[in-house]
């Protein structure tokens, strides 16, 4: 019961939607500790944009595609003594 108090006094504090702005953004990050969302309020980041994901670099043992392709030799044909590709 102590966090929904913290909250609504978080709401007297900043206004309805900056909390609830922030609320949003706090669930969509996995956060629920009131404190973050506090922090995102004195902070004035709930409106910021979330970072883009990083991008993961080539993994050590990444092979190239090219490996996998089988390669097959070449058959020779021998018809009747003479050879033909």
């Amino acid at each position: 019961m102590r966090q929904v108090y913290r909250l609504l006094g978080l709401t007297r504090r900043y206004g309805d939607t900056a909390v609830n702005t922030a609320c949003a953004r706090a669930l969509t990050l996995d956060v629920l500790n009131v404190t973050k969302i506090a922090s995102m309020l004195e902070q004035a980041t709930e409106n910021t944009p979330a970072p883009p994901p990083l991008v993961p670099g080539a993994a050590r043992f990444a092979r190239d595609p090219a490996e996998f392709t089988p390669h097959r030799p070449a058959l020779t044909l021998i018809n009747g003594g003479e050879a033909t590709r």
